[in-house]
């Protein structure tokens, strides 16, 4: 008999499990501060979830903050079992995950935030090459966190498409970099958590970002103008856990980690629409971040008309088969996700 040593926030409880071959314990990590942002308080939102499912058998060590994990050590730390799940941002490794990173190598992009993770957990279930890219480095999918509608708040209010000239704004990945410098931007290669300093200290004009983001990483505090440009949602997340780790634990607490790949989207939606319309309220009523609607059409003809914004959305279906995805099937994902 093991027990499983079972955590919320700061609370922890204890409990023993007979006749099941479990790990020690469950950890996840996140480099998130507890309760900072939508995503946080939904990855908290689960870990609680989880313990009540299982009617007080375990829970879930939530370890934020990055005390034990930082973002780009997230992947290496749940394949090699440092923690036993985190967040996965697959934009970040674009190279290392190319088929988990087909949504974002089209940006703009005209699918809804829901639609966009119901497709990831659709092409999960369909097609065995995600899956399997993941289960190379010991990695098993949970759920997902699609982007909603991202826009860029910046330090210096952008009005027309001449006013993003010269402007260094935070970037990640390959199909991002391109659509900045489309837009007459130079891209920075920057995380999110190392924004607000260089926000602050002038190393970035802009970062682009969704307003409770903006708000969760306190890049509001220090950048005024939020512009409204139709960059549309994207890739985020995917909440993902070491597979041998899930390989171990008995049939019933399998389910509940299966279920929760449709339940903690549906969460993560509803909490995220909500916080979108009360951040929007907010910068309304106290008026401490202007929202600039960017002329839409101006935006999308400079970059879906731009050579290596096509050269990059183009590319994928040959990353894709690179790693070993049929070429049927790769055409199949960009048809669903562009139509």
């Amino acid at each position: 008999m093991k027990g499983i040593t079972v955590w919320s926030g700061a609370a922890a409880l204890s409990v023993c499990l007979s006749g099941a071959a479990l790990a020690d314990r469950l950890k996840y990590g996140d480099y998130m501060p507890q309760g900072a942002n939508e995503y946080s308080r939904t990855a908290e939102w689960m870990g609680n979830e989880i313990n009540k499912r299982a009617a007080g058998k375990h829970t879930v060590q939530m370890l934020f903050g990055g005390t034990v994990v930082k973002v780009g050590e997230v992947p290496t730390a749940v394949e090699n079992g440092v923690v036993d799940m985190g967040p996965l941002v697959t934009p970040y490794f674009p190279d290392q995950f190319p088929i988990n990173n087909a949504i974002p190598f089209f940006w703009p992009q005209p699918k809804s935030q829901a639609e966009l993770g119901k497709l990831m957990l659709k092409w999960h279930g369909e097609h065995k090459e995600f899956g399997a890219e993941l289960a190379k480095y010991k990695l098993k999918l949970v759920s997902v966190r699609p982007l909603p509608s991202y826009g860029i708040i910046c330090t210096k209010p952008v009005r027309k498409l001449e006013d993003f000239k010269g402007l260094r704004i935070r970037s990640y990945g390959i199909a991002l970099p391109a659509m900045l410098e489309a837009i007459g931007a130079v891209p920075v290669s920057m995380a999110d958590v190392d924004g607000y300093e260089a926000l602050s200290n002038g190393v970035l004009d802009c970062s682009p970002g969704d307003p409770p983001l903006t708000v969760g990483w306190k890049w509001a505090d220090v950048a005024k103008y939020y512009i409204d440009v139709p960059m549309g949602a994207s890739w985020g997340h995917i909440l993902v856990m070491n597979i041998d780790k899930y390989n171990a634990l008995p049939a019933d607490l399998k389910k509940i980690i299966d279920d929760m790949k449709e339940d903690y989207l549906a969460e993560f939606l509803r909490v995220y629409a909500k916080s979108i319309d009360d951040t929007r309220a907010a910068w309304k009523a106290n008026g401490k971040v202007e929202v600039i609607a960017f002329p839409q059409e101006e935006f999308l003809k400079a970059t879906l008309g731009n050579a290596k914004v096509q050269s990059v959305r183009e590319s994928w279906v040959g990353r894709a088969m690179k790693a070993g995805m049929p070429e049927a099937t790769a055409r199949t994902v960009v048809k669903e996700l562009t139509q």
